[in-house]
């Protein structure tokens, strides 16, 4: 219960306008112990010494709850403690308040402060995951994602530019090439290619000529007949898959 009063407190704040104007370093500690104040602990030791009218010295001589000033900046801050004496020179922090311009207010705990920042972030990012969600696209295809405006999807652009119309339409046409081949075939199917380029490289006019002479490889034909008048191979689209076949059939592969 009292774990549920310590929670509600930190959205109350208390100020008497009857006084508030006058605070200084002198006051302000019996501004805050006001009895209609609900920080103000009626059992402390502080109130001990107003009804005993007893110097504010004799609080070190005591043990218990009682409210100390903390720190001043006159005229608008004052930091107010509340804390558990166990000697005249042993004290454990309990709670501090601060008092702005007459109003008091506490301040939360860090238990408190992390566990607010928190919620606040993971309350964001649910509502950016529910206004987002709906925009994604799944293709099963080829395993990708596309995503949608979320501007027209939520009606805040009811008249989409043309700037996107003409990336809508080159995404779709992207994606129907992507329904015949997608993106890894692609590019598996260039990574093939410079595979077998690298092991039937085009060999050289020179050695072209040697090997023509001495008849060594069936693939000659087709290489010798793309040697142009200066001496360097030019291979065409038909001419170079005719040489790969004739270099995978032959028994002599040229590497």
């Amino acid at each position: 219960m009292s774990s549920q009063v310590k929670e509600d407190l930190y959205g109350v704040s208390w100020s008497n306008p009857a006084w508030s104007h006058f605070l200084c370093s002198a006051n302000v500690l019996d501004y805050f112990c006001d009895l209609s104040n609900p920080f103000y602990d009626r059992q402390c030791n502080n109130e001990v010494i107003r009804m005993q009218r007893l110097h504010p010295e004799q609080l070190l001589c005591m043990t218990g709850v009682e409210f100390y000033l903390h720190h001043a900046q006159e005229p608008i801050l004052f930091i107010i403690r509340k804390q558990q004496r166990l000697s005249p020179t042993q004290v454990t922090p309990l709670a501090y308040y601060y008092v702005i311009n007459g109003t008091v207010l506490q301040a939360p705990d860090l238990s408190t402060l992390l566990n607010s920042r928190l919620l606040t972030a993971i309350v964001g990012l649910k509502k950016v995951i529910q206004t987002l969600g709906p925009c994604a696209r799944y293709h099963p295809s080829d395993g990708s994602y596309s995503w949608d405006d979320p501007n027209v999807l939520l009606g805040y652009n009811k008249e989409p530019d043309q700037a996107y119309t003409k990336s809508q339409s080159t995404s779709n046409t992207e994606r129907d090439l992507y329904k015949s081949a997608n993106l890894f075939q692609v590019q598996r199917t260039d990574t093939l290619l410079a595979d077998w380029m690298n092991r039937f490289p085009v060999p050289s006019a020179s050695f072209i000529q040697n090997l023509a002479n001495s008849g060594q490889t069936s693939s000659v034909p087709t290489v010798t007949s793309a040697i142009n008048a200066s001496g360097v191979v030019s291979l065409t689209s038909a001419q170079t898959v005719r040489y790969f076949q004739e270099s995978i059939h032959t028994t002599n592969v040229i590497i």
